[in-house]
């Protein structure tokens, strides 16, 4: 197992996070959000709030 570094930062419902790879930004509500990773692909992901708990789908 490897370690891993990230950390985020909300403004709203926009989300900035770096990470070793890279920055990915997203934009979603309560539970739902939509983004883009570090690497150029593109999502949205589900899940539920405080669990950590979540589905991402990658296009």
């Amino acid at each position: 197992m490897a370690w891993r570094f990230r950390k985020s930062k909300n403004i709203g419902p926009f989300r900035a996070t770096v990470s070793k790879k890279g920055v990915g930004t997203s934009f979603g509500v309560l539970g739902f959000r939509f983004g883009v990773s570090p690497a150029g692909r593109k999502y949205w992901s589900f899940g539920i709030p405080e669990t950590g708990l979540y589905y991402i789908k990658y296009y």
